[in-house]
């Protein structure tokens, strides 16, 4: 019986360093790992991905990290 996969969100405005920890974590077999590179563009893609896990950047040229974790929160899908 296998285990499903947790999923992890990554959000950072540097695409260099979210592939390269997408890669790694993905590189485990345990993950299911989607990055989003615009702070704007991370509520929907959270509620399209339902992720387990976020990893959230708090200083993002687009968006405020604290504002977008804020966002996350008062989702009622992805609290």
């Amino acid at each position: 019986m296998t285990m499903a996969k947790k999923r992890i969100l990554l959000i950072d405005d540097e695409p260099s360093f979210t592939r390269m920890l997408r890669l790694n974590l993905e590189k485990t077999g345990t993950y299911e790992v989607r990055e989003e590179n615009s702070g704007k563009k991370a509520l929907a893609t959270a509620n399209e991905f339902k992720p387990d896990l976020i990893l959230l950047d708090v200083i993002m040229p687009d968006a405020d990290g604290g504002e977008v974790a804020a966002q996350i929160k008062a989702d009622r899908n992805l609290k």
